[in-house]
């Protein structure tokens, strides 16, 4: 758009130029977060070429800054003053971690794109979602925590998380994106031991 008004001899509208700037920065952010919290920490060498790839995947229509890696520098350094993520160095290498807040923001952002319907009245049957994610893919298993608990699941054990209403869709969604298969599973059930700390958790009516 910006270059056909130029060889019009137009000019681009300023809200509409800061708009796209502000877009672009909050994709770079969310791509360099996501990132984070799915290798759990990142060589600052490596990050430009990692984020790039995400962005790449999961903004197509996005225009690629033309110099990425003092993009990606910037954001970092807008991060770390904000308390999101932290530098350490190891082994003469500097490396970038998520702090908890990080954490919570990544969840709060994931949370915002993704909701669950709820219905005027519950059906009195309770979804349960359980995972067993291996050792060597702890990653994952943390990044699913960060997902359902930003779904608004209650954390019933580590890895089982229950919720009160239909939600089939998007947990399957989400076993797509994730490749979990049997790793994840989505269980409805009509009745839970000791349900009042999860009925008072959800304002749901004691029996």
């Amino acid at each position: 758009m910006t270059e056909r008004l130029k060889k019009r001899g137009g000019r681009a509208n300023p809200l509409e130029t800061n708009v796209r700037k502000r877009a672009r920065r909050d994709s770079i952010r969310r791509a360099l977060l996501s990132t984070l919290a799915i290798a759990g920490a990142l060589p600052v060498a490596l990050a430009a070429p990692k984020v790039l790839s995400l962005l790449k995947q999961e903004y197509v229509d996005m225009i690629i800054p033309l110099d990425p890696r003092q993009r990606l520098h910037e954001t970092a350094s807008r991060l770390r003053q904000k308390g999101l993520i932290e530098f350490r160095m190891e082994k003469e290498s500097k490396r970038m971690y998520l702090t908890q807040k990080g954490r919570d923001e990544i969840q709060r952002l994931e949370a915002r794109e993704r909701s669950i319907p709820q219905p005027k009245k519950w059906d009195e049957r309770w979804r349960i979602v359980i995972f067993d994610i291996p050792e060597n893919r702890k990653s994952l298993r943390n990044r699913i925590r960060l997902l359902v608990r930003g779904l608004g699941f209650y954390c019933l054990q580590d890895s089982v998380w229950v919720f009160p209403y239909d939600c089939e869709e998007i947990i399957t969604l989400l076993k797509t994106e994730l490749h979990t298969g049997r790793d994840l599973l989505y269980i409805i059930a009509d009745a839970i031991d000791y349900d009042i700390p999860i009925r008072r958790h959800f304002d749901l009516p004691m029996r």
